[in-house]
């Protein structure tokens, strides 16, 4: 059971990282599509906070999930070293 929930961590860990930089990207080139075909500047001053407040929580996401879900795998796998499985004492 631990090596299936240490498995799930890390792959939890990294859709959220896949998920984040996907969802960057396709923030980030559509505010660079519509800056470019528009060219208002009203439009810049107007939306520069919301883009900004975007990018900075999906990076959030993208850099401090995996860091939380390696430090649980770290821990679950420093108390599997100290605890004995409890299928390998039956015996």
């Amino acid at each position: 059971m631990l090596t299936s929930l240490t498995h799930w961590l890390g792959s939890l860990g990294w859709t959220a990282f896949a998920g984040a930089l996907g969802a960057l990207l396709v923030l980030n080139v559509a505010s660079i599509t519509v800056l470019l075909t528009r060219r208002d500047r009203e439009l810049v001053q107007r939306y520069t906070a919301l883009w900004l407040a975007a990018n900075l929580l999906l990076v959030a996401i993208g850099v401090g999930i995996p860091a939380i879900t390696a430090v649980a795998r770290l821990t679950l796998m420093g108390i599997g070293a100290v605890v004995p499985d409890v299928g390998s004492i039956a015996g």
